[in-house]
């Protein structure tokens, strides 16, 4: 009983228990109203990340089972569907982290500072500032609107670093002296944090990389306690329950049917071995010694949007602080940044900015440090001018004030528009004309792996459309003989999509394969990523064997609903038939272009209706030849018909929209599309 908290000390906090309490709610209605409402391509691995919880199966390297776990119980809240559940538990444990950090200030400024009453009111405002400023940080803001890890992860590192500096607390307070055993209370709170630690290498085996500084600050607060049997008994013990979560990857190895992974299937040691600490090996310290200056500088800059110069210079500030008022604090906040900038500094990823997210966090630490340490210098000095007037002092407080609340609400304003992902919804409305359009008995190919996941979810998830046949679906055998007379279709355009030998852009008049679009779809601008990875484009194909698509029509049998006549750069539009007769918002809509035969083949065509840029191609689909004879009869007396669908995204609303059709720079206004409630 000796080890309880007292009830005075518990009413002590409750200020700093609702404080905390409507940081998280601030952060979470900003995360909700900008929240992904299902799939989304911003993450390359998010759409599987998305789908594995629900089915508890076996996520890419490194295998995330606490990630697992916990979405799959957020997949038991009744909102909308599963993949906007697991947006959510991105949305609130980003929320939590934000929560975390305040209580991480509170604590650390609390052993640097001796408060009184009015400290800690400034104290507690400067926090909640610098917490929610790093909740609208662009990259920390960007992952909380997904199903991605890092958002989770960053709720794990808080918990621990928290849990570390209560423990540190406890330790200092009531030390374990020689010959003595730790108190329980040093011990429940050690215990904690070693579980804790354990766990988050289910949401981003980074977090093991901390291990440095947390344990250079254990020896520091304790010597004592870090080698008394008891303490290594709990603290190991809790350690090794919390990464027995890792017997989930050779348990669940059977479900991963991705190629790449299979090779390293964590069934054997060395598999294990490859599948989580070995894995990516290929991306860490890929880069010599020549170029770290550079990417240091890139770092830099990734710092700078996150925060500003202005930041950057409370950050410095702080680390300053922290080292003269607190050493212990400074040296495990400082090995936990620079442990994870020497990793991450040479990671040659793509999308390396979210990787930065848990220095970016430690680095909100000492702002939130600095800016205190400036008010604190800045109270001292004015306390000391005694002849200043009251309404003077209140006059600087209250411009402090409403510049410390200025900084969280500049991110927001700064940041809404990009981070805003309410309007993604291009992938649903894609499949869901997808799998009302394929015919019975069809094959769909697409992409396989973690990447297909955009695809296999409507399966794994609502076994939407089983009688399709999907190649590359996870558990799924298949035969060249599976494919025997199904109609194919494609997400992609590859050569060899079918069983038969393809030749993707091959001669018009002799292929063994055309893959010719039949929906286009219009996917959000913030996917159009420099990195070229995402698709911009969203388009089934249907694959034809062994005959040539109709992209050809005798001019005297086309009859369009509107003769255009325009001339479009190096094109001709004859005319055009619009089928827009009850066009709702995540509907389609049938198109129909005549074309003359142009002299230059490769003339891209794109489709604009309203703001909605679709049906981006080439000039016949990409599947008329160059090497055909402009003299020949059957070109001179014809013209290419090109026929398809596009989808109205559902965000769309309901009014009269401009149809444009652009070559280069020419466009042709068609009118309007009346889009229905």
């Amino acid at each position: 009983m000796t080890d309880m908290v007292p009830a005075g000390k518990i009413r002590q906090h409750v200020p700093d228990i609702f404080i905390g309490m409507l940081v998280f709610c601030i952060a979470l209605c900003a995360y909700n109203a900008t929240l992904t409402p299902s799939l989304s391509f911003l993450s390359p691995d998010g759409n599987e990340l998305a789908t594995i919880p629900h089915i508890l199966g076996l996520a890419h390297s490194t295998g995330y089972p606490l990630y697992t776990w916990l979405g799959k119980l957020f997949t038991f809240i009744p909102v909308d569907d599963i993949a906007h559940r697991m947006n959510l538990m991105s949305a609130i444990m980003g929320a939590g982290s934000v929560a975390l950090l305040y209580g991480i200030l509170l604590t650390t400024a609390g052993c640097m500072w001796s408060m009184v009453k009015a400290h800690t009111l400034w104290l507690r405002l400067v926090s909640a500032c610098t917490a929610l400023l790093f909740a609208f940080s662009i990259t920390f803001w960007s992952q909380t609107t997904i199903s991605e890890v890092y958002a989770p992860n960053a709720f794990m590192v808080g918990l621990q670093i928290l849990l570390l500096l209560h423990w540190s607390r406890v330790e200092l307070k009531t030390p374990t002296a020689k010959g003595q055993k730790p108190t329980g209370q040093s011990l429940g709170w050690f215990s904690a944090f070693c579980l804790t630690y354990a766990l988050s290498s289910g949401t981003h085996s980074s977090s093991l990389g901390f291990g440095l500084g947390y344990a250079v600050f254990v020896l520091a607060v304790s010597w004592r306690f870090a080698f008394h049997p008891r303490a290594l008994a709990v603290g190991i013990g809790s350690f090794v329950i919390g990464m027995m979560q890792h017997l989930w990857l050779p348990y669940k190895a059977s479900t991963s049917t991705d190629m790449a992974l299979l090779r390293n299937s964590p069934t054997t040691l060395q598999g294990f071995y490859d599948y989580t600490l070995g894995a990516f090996s290929g991306f860490r310290f890929a880069f010599p010694w020549s170029q770290i200056p550079d990417r240091v500088v890139i770092y830099l800059d990734l710092l700078r949007q996150q925060f500003g110069l202005s930041g950057i210079v409370f950050g410095i500030i702080g680390m300053w602080a922290l080292l003269v008022r607190q050493p212990l604090h400074w040296w495990l906040f400082s090995l936990l940044y620079l442990v994870h900038l020497v990793f991450f500094i040479p990671y040659r990823v793509f999308d390396l900015d979210v990787f930065f997210i848990p220095s970016h966090y430690i680095f909100a630490v000492y702002i939130g440090l600095g800016l205190y340490s400036v008010l604190h210098a800045a109270a001292r000095f004015l306390s000391s001018k005694e002849t200043l007037p009251p309404l003077f002092r209140y006059g600087l407080a209250g411009i402090a004030v409403l510049a410390l609340l200025a900084w969280p609400i500049q991110k927001v304003t700064a940041n809404w528009e990009v981070s805003d992902r309410s309007k993604d919804v291009a992938i649903n409305d894609f499949y869901n004309n997808v799998w009302e359009m394929l015919p019975a008995n069809a094959a769909l190919f697409g992409r396989s792996g973690v990447f297909g996941y955009d695809m296999f979810y409507w399966r794994l998830v609502y076994n939407i459309r089983p009688d399709v046949l999907i190649p590359y679906l996870p558990n799924t055998e298949r035969s060249p003989g599976d494919l025997a007379g199904r109609p194919l279709f494609s997400t992609l355009r590859l050569a060899g999509i079918s069983s038969q030998a393809a030749q993707n852009g091959s001669a018009y008049g002799n292929p063994n394969e055309w893959l010719v679009p039949v929906l286009f779809s219009t996917v959000w601008e913030a996917e159009r990523l420099p990195n070229g990875f995402f698709p911009v484009d969203m388009v089934l194909y249907q694959v034809i064997t062994n005959a040539t698509p109709n992209l050809l029509a005798p001019r005297s049998s086309i009859a369009p609903e509107v003769m255009a006549n325009a001339n479009l750069g190096t094109l001709n539009l004859i005319g055009y038939t619009l089928d827009d007769e009850e066009i709702r918002p995540g509907g389609r809509m049938r198109i129909v272009l005549y074309w003359d035969i142009p002299q230059r083949q490769n003339v891209q065509i794109s489709l604009q209706i309203g703001e909605f840029t679709t049906a981006t191609h080439t000039i016949g689909f990409g599947n008329l030849s160059l090497g055909l004879d402009e003299t020949n009869q059957l070109l001179r007396d014809s013209v290419i018909v090109e026929e398809f669908w596009v989808v109205i995204p559902s965000t769309a609303e309901p009014r009269e929209m401009p149809l444009s059709i652009w070559v280069g720079g020419d466009c042709y206004d068609a009118g309007t599309v009346n889009v229905q409630e």
